[in-house]
This record gives structure tokens, sequence and C-alpha cells, in this order.
């Protein structure tokens, strides 16, 4: 089973940053983040007219005798929020070391990410696997096993909790529609964070004649010859992808970011802060 070895050193060095936050209110637990109900916070939210069983302490009696209407008011409450970090642990995110390795530091990158947001953290894998709690960064290395047939993605249905703030993490390599799989994601969602990973080659590979291909997931062979024209086609094949996946996040209120494998972590985090998907902590 390929497992990644992160250099948590590294990762650290590069990770002073958090999730960002949807510029609107999310509900959640109690906590440090101000959410869109209402509760005991100190923060003045709205009015609403008094019904048997309010706490009379809510009511403003002054805005009582100015016009003899009972009203009450609302606090906004403090919450922290849900976030659901899903991750592709489909043989196709281990093709090469380098990849893994990769794979491993991006996690790693955003378990911190997410551990500084002060937040309820599950690492979601499968429908099959219950949702693991991350509580500290290094929990990623106990589901980072790059061997399952599928991607999680092509379920139909992932344990998503309502309002959640969703991190998905994949080389979205398998056949999808874009609008319909994003959209999936979103669904019910407070914000959808899309990273797609691949390799400098599955995005721009190279003329190399002929070629017999395996396919990570089923094992599948074709033979073939790699020449300009096929490149030229993947080419495209991979630009319309990738572009379809911007798209598509971009019409769900989503947040893209694309890495590429052997990018420096540091990098890595620049890219995601300026895709505005970290913030400064």
């Amino acid at each position: 089973m390929p497992t990644s070895s992160i250099d948590w050193p590294a990762v650290r060095a590069a990770a002073p940053f958090r999730l960002a936050m949807p510029r609107t209110p999310i509900g959640g637990r109690v906590g440090e983040r101000l959410g869109s109900g209402t509760g005991s916070s100190l923060e003045f939210q709205d009015y609403r007219p008094y019904a048997p069983g309010d706490d009379l302490r809510h009511v403003d009696w002054a805005a009582y005798a100015r016009s003899e209407l009972l009203a009450v008011r609302l606090y906004r409450e403090e919450v922290a929020p849900r976030i659901d970090l899903v991750l592709d642990i489909s043989r196709s995110m281990a093709v090469t070391e380098q990849k893994l390795r990769a794979y491993g530091e991006l996690s790693g990158l955003l378990a911190c990410a997410c551990t500084s947001t002060v937040a309820d953290t599950r690492i979601i894998t499968t429908s099959a696997v219950q949702p693991q709690p991350l509580h500290v960064p290094e929990d990623i290395e106990r589901v980072l096993v790059c061997d399952a047939g599928l991607s999680a993605l092509e379920e139909v249905h992932l344990p998503f909790r309502r309002r959640s703030l969703r991190v998905v993490v994949s080389d979205f390599l398998f056949p999808h529609d874009a609008d319909v799989l994003v959209s999936r994601l979103a669904r019910d969602s407070a914000l959808l964070t899309i990273v797609q990973l691949t390799l400098r080659e599955e995005a721009e590979p190279v003329v190399e004649g002929a070629r017999r291909l395996v396919d990570v997931e089923d094992r599948g062979e074709l033979d073939m010859v790699i020449d300009e024209g096929a490149i030229r086609d993947y080419r495209a094949r991979f630009s319309r992808l990738r572009l379809g996946l911007s798209r598509a996040a971009r019409r769900a209120g989503a947040r893209f970011a694309h890495v590429v494998a052997g990018t420096p972590i540091r990098s890595v985090a620049r890219e995601l802060a300026a895709a505005g998907i970290l913030e400064s902590c």
C-alpha cells in the first residue's frame, strides 16, 4: 500500500496559514467564529416580535415605551466552523513517488491550515469508511494510504455535514461532468474549495513513440503510439478538464487551484493564498 512520508519540518515552515473563511456567516458549534444564527454573544444582530416564552432580558423595553410593541433583541451566536477535508486515496494519486510525496506535502499543508482555523475538522476518504477527526496535522498520515480502486469523488453520496467548509483534493483524472460534480460537492456547503494536484507530465506529456499504457486503477492495458498528434489531442483534453473545473467552481461560488507536483511547498502555500484558499494567521 503506497503511503506518504511527509516532511513535517518543511511543511510547517511553509504553513503560517489558516483556511480563508467565506464572506457570509456560517453556522456550527459554539466557538470563535461569528455565525448566522442567534445566540448569547454580545454583538447585536436584529429585532423580532416577542413570542411567549422568550427571555424577558432580551426585550427592548425602550422600544416598547416608544411604540407599545414588544420586540426581542437577537444576537449573533459565536460558532466554530465545521471542515470536511476530502482526500482522494485512489491509486492515481500515488502513480509515482514524486506525486505521492507532493500529495503528502499538500495534505499536510492543508491539515496545518485546518488546525490553525480552530475548527471541527473531519477527514473523508470514502463513504465506506467512517470520517476521521483531525486534531493535529499528523493525523493526516493515518488515512493517506493511496490504494483505493476508485476515487471517493466518483461516489454519489459522501458523509458531508450541512454548512461545512469542504476542501477537496484530487487529480480529477477520472470521467466526470465538471458542473455536475462540483454542484454535488458544493450542495448545502458553507464554502467549497477544490485543489487539483497533477504531475507536470500528466498536464504536459512529451512524445515517447510506441508505448504500452497501464491503467493504475483497473490494471487495463492499451498499446498506442504517443506521437505529436496524440500529445496535442491529450493536452487539449487536459486543458478542457482543468478549465471545466475552474469554470464550474466559479459558477458554484467555490474556490479552485491547480498544483503541479514538484512545486516547492512554500510556493504551493503562496499559490493557495493567491487563490483565496488560505489566509495568514
